[in-house]
């Protein structure tokens, strides 16, 4: 057996219990290994991503310091020497993106310092930049990709007593070299594990939505979004793991109902959201099959995300709506159709997303237009025709976010050719707060300026 840390480096805050790390816990306890968590969630002192939500006006207040506190009055840093020091783990294993990166980098300088545990990183960031965390002398491990297969097999040669090099998807630092071990195939969820929530502080579980706060479920149905859009790194995934079978997978719908209702019944589950990036590109006999055996079994209301152009069929959201779905977020980025065809690469006129649009609403199903402002040579008119544009589709409520270039995009390496930014890590990306470009059309003061007013502007008289 082998004891596994987990360090979910969570510095903006906003409760939620990640799938991945969760997904992994589970196939390591499901092997007779033991895990546990370090998790800063609840040590710090401000929701940053939630505040900036409702200073845009984009969610209705609700008392959420009642149930998720105002930050643990502890010291960050004392309290992982303490964790350290009572688990004894024989690998700690960093949970990585561009946002909370410094806040892992400390974290890992920490451990280093602490035991002889193994440091593995893995997610988006280190995937996508492996050089950073090659060169960081505190990261032993790198996990490229997904995590799945890597982390069970790391765990089992810890066991075991055997060397790491060879690892699956595994980049290992040995003598001022590196060895990386052949890639996976894609995980596809077999043998059938469930998430394991038990490591988590239950106020993960707590959420806000529309004003009230619920017991609420993250799962997934299906991975492996099959478009290139430019602002996300699916197109750098495909091609990194070309040749490992299909990128986009579905799950067993029976094994993720059986999910879905133990953790239901275990947890008081009120909602469920549903991560998959693009619902609804399951087939429509799979989508019958799913809203019969989810009403029939789970009969909670649900959250889902998917594409405007998977919705001109009205039987879809007809049949969600008998279901249970109650709300969809549907990604419109820009009401220019300009900047979704040429910048973004997210070829849909502005009729389909009217026709998705009045399908739900048809169907009493509550929209979420999710808007991006900031873009490259984007303008203060294009950020206001993106407000008239949402007014247009009458959608019922709208999520915003300051665009920001991560590693491993199309769009970065555009706004770094063109000179609105360097290339270079910048320490305070994010989406909820500022824009590092610097453009000449806009500012990035503007920028944060019309975030704010976004929700005026659509709802606004």
């Amino acid at each position: 057996m082998s004891r596994i840390l987990f360090v979910y480096p969570n510095k903006e805050g906003y409760p939620i219990i990640p799938v991945g790390i969760s997904i992994l816990s589970g196939i390591l306890k499901n092997r007779g290994h033991q895990t546990d968590i370090f998790d800063v969630t609840f040590m710090i002192p401000e929701r940053l991503d939630h505040k900036a939500r409702e200073d845009a006006g984009v969610v209705q207040k609700v008392d959420v310091q009642r149930f998720w506190g105002s930050g643990d009055k502890v010291d960050m840093e004392d309290e992982f020497r303490k964790k350290l020091a009572s688990f004894r783990p024989d690998l700690i294993a960093v949970s990585i993106v561009e946002n909370n990166y410094l806040c892992a980098k400390r974290l890992c300088e920490l451990a280093k310092e602490a035991t002889p545990a193994p440091i593995v990183v893995g997610g988006v960031f280190p995937t996508t930049v492996q050089d950073i965390f090659i060169q960081d002398r505190n990261i032993d491990l790198i996990c490229m990709g997904e995590g799945e297969y890597p982390i069970a097999e790391l765990a089992d040669r810890l066991a075991q007593g055997k060397d790491l090099a060879g690892t699956c998807n595994v980049i290992v630092k040995r003598g001022g070299g590196v060895m990386q071990g052949p890639f996976a195939k894609y995980y596809d969820w077999d043998p059938p594990v469930f998430q394991d929530w038990e490591i988590f502080d239950k106020r993960h579980l707590i959420k806000p939505f529309m004003g009230k706060m619920y017991r609420t479920g993250f799962f997934e149905l299906s991975r492996g979004f099959p478009h290139q859009c430019t602002y996300c790194v699916n197109h750098n995934y495909q091609k990194l793991f070309k040749g490992l079978g299909k990128y986009n997978r579905v799950r067993p719908l029976s094994q993720a109902m059986d999910e879905i209702l133990h953790m239901k019944e275990h947890y008081g589950l009120e909602l469920l959201f549903f991560i998959d990036e693009n619902f609804l590109t399951m087939t429509k006999a799979r989508l019958a099959a799913f809203c019969s055996e989810y009403r029939s079994r789970v009969g909670l209301p649900f959250y889902i995300m998917t594409r405007a152009d998977s919705l001109l069929d009205e039987d879809k959201p007809r049949m969600l709506r008998e279901c249970g779905c109650v709300t969809i977020g549907i990604g419109v980025e820009s009401g220019n159709e300009d900047i979704r065809n040429k910048l973004m690469d997210k070829k849909i006129p502005n009729s389909v997303y009217e026709k998705a649009f009045a399908n739900c609403h048809r169907h009493d199903i509550r929209t979420t237009a999710n808007i991006m402002m900031g873009l490259p040579f984007e303008t203060e008119e294009n950020i206001l025709e993106s407000a008239r544009f949402c007014r247009k589709l009458q959608a019922r409520s709208v999520s915003l976010a300051i665009f920001a270039p991560y590693q491993g995009t199309k769009l970065r390496e555009i706004c770094v050719a063109n000179g609105f930014m360097e290339d270079k890590f910048y320490e305070d990306i994010n989406m909820i707060n500022h824009s590092i470009l610097r453009m000449p059309q806009i500012s990035p003061e503007r920028i944060v300026e019309l975030y704010l007013k976004f929700n005026d502007l659509v709802y606004g008289q």
